[in-house]
Order: structure tokens, then sequence, then C-alpha cells
């Protein structure tokens, strides 16, 4: 119960704030139109009345006006804090009486007129001055009771003193438009009072809404580093396993696990490249080149896919030259192709392209199942598949066509799809015409380089805290006629490098020890102790945009967890290829 008013009273605290808060934002209209009002009102009665008084009264407003614009530019400084002072409370009720004692005086000192012809005016100005500033003080009640009583009160007073029953019934009138207006005031400032109270209701909403993203995101992160280490683990240790077997039958259940991890690797690579693009590591190489040379790498390498699942894959040679990143625009088209391939199971699929005006679009057309009108935006959100509701982990995780759009945006590309269910869909994205000379995509296969050295055995230490990794990692290192030294931090390395009396030739650390150490603090430690040329692989398991930036800016090759062990290979080799090597002293 205790805790239950003590919510309450905090919601009407912040209630009063926001309150007063909308009160000082709407001062210029307080400050402009009372200072406008009380100039022309003096020039207007100058010859009427006694122009003593309407000189003290004209200063009097202006008075206000000015320490109104005063406080207006004092509150915009402070108005970040979470709880206002009471001081501003004061300033507001304070302002607003004085200002309503100002011109509710004007009633007993300048009525009735000294000139008769003016009383219309005057009758006018005593109707509207209390009622003009309702709208922009009945937000804060306090200041709007404080300025409207003492104004309209001496108004009635006056006029109900007059001989004239015409005068008189006009300060019964007032009175009555006194409750009236009490009354509008009262409802309009709870209308806005609920406004406010609902506003505040959606902000706690929203940021009770980014706290939990933002808890999820790190529990994602830290799941998906969690579950990187034993899949990366497992992939070292299925290579080196895969040399030792020879047997047919477990070759071939050895082959299954192999694709299963490969499977679960693509898995994460796919969510590691959500990660990288929110983190902005994806950098974006334009040049204009012959649109053909890419359409056929890609119909050369998905035609054995598509016949695999009895369909035709065809594409429509083109001679144009298109301004792209062809690196970045091959990884949407793959996208592109795979989803055409895994969603048709009859007929076939056709690539091209085609002039639009000025541009040209790329065309990736299939006979498929097609995608329901309703849900055509849907399909680029993240993780969603329409058909497979089953989550069947064979048809991947759903974020292959949310990196298309992200890919295209980030190349500043249009994206389009139209679908018919049961039809087929056609994706398209839109190109700008290359500039300059063309360059040829090309479109050989890339081979790993293979290892050579005429030396002794090479050294490379493992620095990771993960026991299995570094076992995997040795394991696998000696598999490839490497020497292996491992080391679960840079001070026990250090160590295990003095006793064998040698620096290493490649250094391989995980960008995330224990007590907080990253790779780049080891680095730091290490270089003195072994020199500047020796070599270093980061990897890491983390996916979250931060880390990426952080292990990026490091400016040493960096891989991800779960790292195939043909790619690992492949660094290793181009690291320890002399020609790539600074020459030792």
């Amino acid at each position: 119960m205790g805790e239950s008013a003590a919510v309450s009273d905090g919601v009407l605290r912040r209630l009063a704030d926001e309150q007063l808060r909308t009160h000082y934002r709407q001062l210029p209209a307080v400050i402009v139109a009372p200072a406008l009002g009380a100039i022309f009102t003096a020039w207007v009665l100058w010859p009427a009345v006694d122009t003593g008084y309407l000189t003290i009264g004209l200063v009097g407003v202006l008075s206000i006006s000015v320490l109104r614009v005063f406080l207006y530019k004092w509150f915009l400084a402070v108005e970040a804090s979470v709880a206002l002072h009471p001081r501003w409370r004061l300033f507001a009720i304070g302002t607003a009486l004085v200002s309503g004692i100002i011109w509710g005086s004007a009633a007993i000192f300048l009525y009735p007129p000294l000139l008769p012809e003016y009383e219309i005016y005057m009758l006018v100005l005593l109707a509207l001055v209390p009622v003009a500033p309702v709208a922009a003080l009945a937000v804060y009640m306090p200041a709007f009771y404080a300025y409207y009583i003492p104004c309209i009160l001496p108004f009635i007073v006056t006029l109900g003193m007059q001989d004239n029953r015409a005068e008189r019934m006009t300060a019964v009138l007032l009175l009555m438009m006194m409750g009236a207006t009490l009354t509008f005031a009262s409802k309009y400032s709870a209308m806005l009072a609920e406004a406010i109270r609902l506003r505040l209701r959606l902000a706690d909403k929203k940021e009770e809404l980014e706290r939990s993203i933002a808890v999820k995101s790190r529990f994602l992160a830290a799941a998906s580093h969690d579950l990187r280490q034993p899949v990366h683990a497992m992939g070292l240790f299925l290579e080196s396993l895969g040399a030792k077997v020879r047997d047919a039958d477990a070759q071939q259940v050895l082959r299954r696990i192999m694709a299963s991890v490969t499977t679960l690797r693509r898995m994460l690579d796919a969510m590691l490249d959500v990660s990288r693009l929110d983190a902005e590591m994806v950098e974006v190489r334009r040049r204009s080149f012959r649109l053909n040379g890419l359409l056929r790498k890609l119909h050369h390498e998905y035609v054995p896919v598509a016949r695999q699942k009895g369909l035709r894959l065809d594409y429509v040679p083109s001679r144009v030259v298109v301004d792209s990143d062809p690196v970045l625009l091959e990884r949407i088209l793959r996208n592109l192709l795979s989803n055409a391939i895994r969603y048709t199971r009859r007929g076939g699929i056709v690539m091209g392209c085609r002039r639009n005006g000025g541009r040209v679009r790329v065309l990736v057309c299939d006979t498929g199942i097609g995608i329901p009108a309703s849900r055509l935006d849907e399909i680029f959100h993240e993780f969603s598949q329409l058909h497979n509701p089953e989550r069947n982990p064979g048809q991947g995780l759903g974020l292959g066509l949310s990196i298309v759009r992200r890919l295209a945006d980030l190349l500043g590309h249009d994206v389009q799809v139209s679908s018919r269910e049961g039809k087929g869909s056609v994706f398209s994205i839109e190109l700008p015409p290359g500039t300059g000379r063309p360059q040829e995509v090309d479109v050989t296969e890339e081979e790993r380089p293979a290892i050579h050295w005429e030396r002794e055995r090479l050294l490379i230490l493992v620095i990771d805290d993960d026991e299995p990794v570094r076992l995997g990692m040795a394991r696998v290192l000696e598999d490839w006629k490497f020497d292996a030294v491992v080391a679960e931090s840079a001070a026990h390395a250090i160590r295990e490098m003095r006793e064998r009396g040698r620096s290493p030739d490649l250094v391989i650390v995980d960008y995330r020890l224990s007590q907080g150490v990253t790779a780049p603090d080891v680095i730091r430690m290490l270089k003195p102790e072994f020199g500047e040329q020796v070599p270093f692989i980061i990897i890491t398991g983390d996916t979250a945009p931060e880390r990426i930036r952080e292990a990026h800016r490091a400016g040493h090759m960096l891989l991800h967890k779960p790292v195939d062990p043909g790619r690992l290979k492949a660094c290793v080799s181009a690291l320890l290829d002399p020609a790539n090597r600074v020459a030792e002293p």
C-alpha cells in the first residue's frame, strides 16, 4: 500500500513538473501579447484617462514581460533536469499574480474614462483582458488562478458600484463569465493534464522497451559469443579428426557431422553479417564494371545447386556497365539466388538485367511459391520466414533478405519485389550506370594458397582462455605440420616462449580474454618481447557492433568464430608466406 502511494506521488510530481515545463515553454505568447496590448491601450487611452497611472501601469506590464524573458532563457538552460526546483513554481505564480493585479487595477484607476466616447473601449478591455491568456496559463492552474482572479474581480466590483444599470448588468455578466471561464479553464487544464499523463506513460513504456531491447541485445551478444566458442572448438577437432578416419562408414558419419557444423557456422555468420552492418564496418568500394562477368560467375556457381532440385537456372547475357561495389552486389545477388532456389519447387529461375530510363535494373525471377501481397514488406525483417513456421534450420535463419535490404541501403540502391502467391516472385535491384573505364569482375575461383617453408618447422603461438579451443587449435596446427604453443594469457605466453628460447612466427589471439583483457592489450605486451615483425591474427566471437569496431581498429587480421578451418589455413599461409613477411635482421 505504501509503495503504491509512493508511486502515485511520484507520478503526480512528474505531472506537475511537466505542466510547469509546458507553462514556461508557452511564455513567449504570454510575453508578447500583454506587452503589445499594454502599448496599444496606452496609445488609445492617453487623451482620455489619468496619464500618470497609465504610465505606471505600462511600465509595470513591460517590466513583467522583461522579467519573463529572463525567466524563459534561464528555464531553457535547466529544462533538462529531472525535477524542477520549487522556485520555478514561485516564479510562475508570482509573475502571474503581479500581472493580474496590474491589469485589474486599471478598472479602479482608469474607469470611467474622462471622455465618454472611450467608455466602450474600456468595457471591451475589461471583458477581454482577463480572458485573453486563458489558453496560455490554464496548462498550470495555480498561475492561471493567480492571474485571473485579481484581474477580473476589480472589474466586476468597479462596474457593480456604478450608478448606471447597464454597467451593473455588465458586472453581473462578467460574474457569469467568470464562472464559465473558470469551468472552461479547469476542464481545459484537465484535458491537457491527461494528454501530458499519456505522454509520460508512453515515454516510460518507450524507455522500458529500450531497456528491454538493450538487455536482450546484451544477452544475445553474450549467448552468441558463448555459443561460438564450442562450435569453433568443434570445427577444429573435426578438421583434425577428418585426416585420421579411414573407415568408410565412419567417414560418412563424420561428413554428416561436419555438414551440420557447417550449417550452424553459416547461421552464426549470417548473424555476424547483421552485426557488422550495425557496426558500420562494411567498407564500400564503388567502381564501374561490366555486369555480365558477375552474372556469368553466379550462374556457373548456382547451376549445379538448381539442378539438384530439378530446376532450371538461366541468365541473360548483357553488355551494360554499372556503378556499384561488385563484392557487396555479389552478396546481394547470392542471397536472392539462394532464396529463389530454396522456395522454388518446379520450373526455374532467370537472372538478367533491363534498362529503366537511365538506370539498370538487375532482376531475379522465379516460379516459386510466391509471397502474399500483404506480407511483402515483412520479408525484409530480421528472422522473418513466411514459409518456414517450423523453423527448419536447413532453411536458414531468415536473415538473407534483411541483409539484402541493409546492403542495398548502404550502396544507395533501390530493392523492389513483386509476387503472385503460387506463381512466383521477381526481385530487382536498381543500379546507376557506370562512368569512366569499366573493369571486368574477376570470375576465377579463389584458391587457398599452399603453405611452403624451407627451414625448421614454423612455430605458432595460440593465446585463448578457453581450454577446448586451445587444444583444438593446437591439434589442427600440428596436423598442418606446425609447432604449436598454447597459452591462456600474455604472461603465460611470454613464459612459454622464453623457455623455448625463440619468438613465434605467428600469434593467434582471442579478442576477449579473462579479467577484461583484450587482444590489443596482449599485442601491446608481446611486441616488445617478440619484435614488431611478428604477425597477429585476432579471432573474436563477439558480435556486438562496438566490439567489432574495437577489433577492427586494432589493425591486424580479424577472423570471427566459428572459423572455417580452410579459411584459417589460408590466412595462416598468407601471413607466413616469405613474400609477405618482414625480413628478419
